[in-house]
């Protein structure tokens, strides 16, 4: 009976122990700065999203835009990698990479030279 008492004893204490953890998603991988974004917008959460941007970045997406972007989220959401390749003659290539695969590696999908009308979406 004591041991009884025992492991009843332990299996409260790690319930409350796993149960009282706080695993929040912090924005330390690009995955979870995206997902943060797009569960600030859904929450209609304003000062979550501008705190995801870069100090001389904040403020830059004004809360009237903020409330247009809720209108575009859905339930389900696919996010995909880029890179952009900048070339000092001006030329861009968009690199489309592949999420990382079981060797801790990425891979390209597909590559494209970005338009010069598109570029100005590209300039700091």
């Amino acid at each position: 009976m004591k041991y009884i008492k025992l492991l009843v004893l332990i299996c409260v204490f790690f319930v409350v122990m796993v149960g009282c953890s706080s695993n929040k998603v912090q924005p330390d991988s690009t995955e979870n700065v995206a997902w943060l974004m797009k569960l600030a917008i859904e929450n209609d959460d304003y000062e979550a999203f501008d705190s995801l941007f870069s100090e001389g970045r904040k403020g830059s997406v004004s809360r009237t835009d903020f409330s247009e972007f809720t209108n575009l989220t859905t339930a389900g959401a696919n996010y995909k990698k880029y890179e952009l390749v900048t070339f000092e003659n001006g030329e861009m290539l968009l690199v489309r990479l592949t999420p990382e695969n079981e060797d801790n590696k990425y891979e390209i999908e597909d590559v494209i030279v970005v338009p010069e009308e598109m570029k100005v979406l590209f300039k700091d």
